[in-house]
């Protein structure tokens, strides 16, 4: 089990928005995050992944566009967990389990053309 935190980032190729997760010891949150924002107003959405202890490290987390870059994925051991669709500022999923499945839209797969 993981005692330390956990950060990971992806930002869209025009520099505007990120994809960000991040653990402090006690909570995970997934983060819309608007890298050109003011301060204190940066965070444009967040979705809670999990509270207590990761069972998981950093090296098991990887954040996704997908191929048009309108959406933005959190991955935790190749499982997509959480989305976000960033042209409308709408959460997917969350609520990480150890051995649980993500409760996202059908497509939301596809949309990063990986398959179950």
């Amino acid at each position: 089990m993981a005692t330390e935190d956990v950060f990971a980032s992806s930002v869209r190729s025009v520099g505007d928005l990120a994809g960000v997760y991040e653990h402090d010891g006690d909570t995970g949150f997934f983060y819309l995050y608007d890298t050109k924002g003011r301060e204190g107003q940066k965070v444009l959405g967040s979705v809670r992944i999990l509270s207590g202890h990761p069972d998981f490290t950093e090296q098991d987390v990887s954040i996704r566009w997908d191929s048009e870059e309108q959406r933005v994925g959190l991955f935790i051991r190749h499982v997509l967990w959480a989305v976000f669709d960033a042209r409308l500022r709408v959460p997917y999923g969350g609520s990480y389990r150890l051995g649980a499945k993500p409760s996202l839209p059908s497509e939301a797969e596809e949309w990063f053309g990986v398959s179950s």
